[in-house]
């Protein structure tokens, strides 16, 4: 039987200068803000980004330097809902494919020059950089994955032990494993990471990885200093009870503007509500917000602590790493959670009377957002980034 992954081969070092490719998947809106986040501390030739989909043109429109990249895997849904067993059955010929997949990172290695590969939900770059002998570092929220397997089927349960033992093959493959997050005991995803000790000691928690800083960004300009609530839906049709609710909790909260980020539609809204769409950058919105009504995350998570800002956390239903994220942004005093089985428009109505007029949800917010500020994730990054990107040239 062929080995799945060749032997390896020499990287050549003839004429070669720092330079760092990151390697991002597209599926999640994380992977690309942290990639952008870590570009902006790079001049253009130092750096260049890998992707496909959503996150390619993103990083496109940046005006940062990018290569197109195939997909990996293709992620399944069922009735609106990640769905774990058609997303392995889907990728069951998947190992066929994988060589290729790795040859094709090889390629972009040696003609772009990289020395240091970053990747982020990506395995294929790992093994590829494991191959030529390049220092590799992977970033991840979520390094922790047989318990997301733990509430399906058997057959989902037998491929979900193979994954697990597949990702921490990944994982222990990479020099260091960057946690875009708070160190611990403050860390947002810590029920979300390994406890495999040879996962554990490969991590380094550099901070929130965002593509701005708190000081530049301005908020929105408002006319009234009503209390000012922002919620984000997206388009997924399993929120849209949530939309719904939100209108008619909106109708009995006269004196709160809502924000709606979503691309539902309804046929009449309350005078009090503006149905937004979707917006490339919501952080000016975040920071003028009195509230944040939200799904839980991570990178989300991320932007508004570093902004101070305080959430009410529905997470999607029988989606494992939101519920954990919202169970320790609650922990953390920052939020607080209502589930889909408990939502209603006086559950939700109450709940958001209650954060507005209580302060210490804002304060504890504040405090990690000063937390943040000093830690200073993406300056973390760059320093760990620019260390491994020089030293196949050390001497």
């Amino acid at each position: 039987m062929t080995s799945l992954i060749p032997h390896k081969t020499k990287l050549r070092l003839d004429n070669l200068k720092p330079k760092i490719y990151l390697s991002i998947s597209s599926e999640g809106y994380g992977h690309s803000s942290r990639a952008i986040a870590i570009a902006r501390n790079f001049k253009p030739e130092e750096i260049v980004i890998g992707s496909y989909g959503y996150a390619y043109d993103k990083i496109k429109s940046e005006g940062l330097p990018c290569v197109k990249l195939p997909q990996e895997l293709n992620l399944i849904g069922s009735d609106g809902s990640f769905d774990v067993g058609k997303t392995i059955i889907k990728n069951h010929a998947w190992a066929l494919k994988f060589n290729q997949l790795i040859q094709d990172e090889i390629d972009v290695i040696e003609e772009q020059g990289a020395t240091c590969l970053i990747a982020d939900g990506r395995l294929a770059p790992v093994m590829a950089a494991d191959k030529v002998g390049l220092p590799c570092i992977v970033v991840t929220n979520q390094s922790a994955f047989y318990p997301f397997f733990e509430k399906d089927s058997a057959l989902v349960k037998i491929f979900g032990k193979s994954f697990e033992w597949i990702m921490k093959t990944w994982l222990s493959s990479a020099e260091e494993i960057l946690i875009p997050d708070f160190p611990p005991p403050l860390t947002v995803c810590l029920p979300n990471l390994s406890k495999n000790y040879k996962v554990m000691k490969r991590q380094r928690f550099v901070g929130p990885l965002v593509s701005w800083k708190r000081s530049e960004i301005e908020p929105i300009k408002r006319d009234t200093d009503r209390s000012y609530v922002v919620i984000t839906l997206g388009g997924h049709s399993y929120r849209r009870p949530l939309f719904d609710t939100v209108l008619k909790v909106a109708e009995q909260l006269q004196d709160i503007d809502f924000d709606i980020f979503t691309s539902f539609e309804a046929d009449s809204i309350s005078p009090n509500v503006n149905l937004k769409g979707l917006v490339p950058c919501i952080a000016s919105y975040y920071k003028a917000a009195s509230l944040i009504v939200t799904q839980a995350g991570h990178s989300t998570a991320m932007e508004m602590l570093t902004l101070g800002k305080s959430a009410l956390v529905v997470p999607d239903k029988k989606q494992i790493e939101q519920e954990n994220n919202a169970r320790r942004l609650c922990e953390l005093g920052v939020a607080t959670q209502i589930n889909y089985d408990e939502l209603s428009v006086n559950n939700l109505a109450n709940r958001i009377q209650m954060m507005l007029e209580s302060s210490c949800y804002s304060e504890s917010a504040e405090n990690m957002a000063q937390i943040a500020e000093e830690i200073d994730g993406t300056q973390q990054a760059e320093m760990v980034l620019r260390d491994y990107s020089t030293r196949l040239m050390a001497y």
